[in-house]
């Protein structure tokens, strides 16, 4: 039965979803008018938990187990990597060249990056990060440092 990607999938879905609702119950709920702090992470936990209990469901009924693929660890430190650059340079480099890193150190999780369109997409998800974070929505962020 642990050796069925669908139960683990779930498994894992009912422990993130229970700890972030269970960790939200120190904040207050409010209500669905006015949602206080712990609102959003207590529904979407529950909703993950309620997700992950019915993908394991599923596969146990199911009883047609779909082993586990090997672990493919460049693209988990790839992306890792790429969270990481960001959270460490959005407030010291801003939030454009914080886009831009992210973007280049996730090319390195595929093999098949293909640079030119990861460069575009760079410089797109910087200025799509900068008009609504900043432009629209009017959040403190420093789009340059230098």
């Amino acid at each position: 039965m642990l050796t069925d990607k669908d139960v683990l999938t779930g498994l894992l879905f009912i422990a993130i979803g229970a700890f972030f609702a269970i960790g939200a119950q120190d904040y207050a709920m409010g209500t669905m008018r006015r949602m206080g702090p712990g609102y959003f992470p207590v529904v979407l936990g529950s909703l993950l938990v309620i997700i992950g209990t019915v993908l394991a469901i599923k596969s146990v009924v199911r009883r047609l187990p779909e082993p586990i693929d090997r672990l493919h660890i460049r693209p988990v430190l790839g992306l890792t990597a790429a969270i990481l650059v960001f959270a460490a340079l959005v407030e010291r480099a801003g939030l454009v060249a914080a886009c831009i890193a992210c973007v280049v150190v996730a090319g390195i999780a595929s093999s098949e990056t293909r640079w030119r369109e990861a460069a575009l997409i760079a410089v797109g998800m910087a200025a799509f990060s900068a008009l609504v974070f900043k432009a629209l929505l009017g959040l403190p962020f420093r789009l340059w440092v230098f």
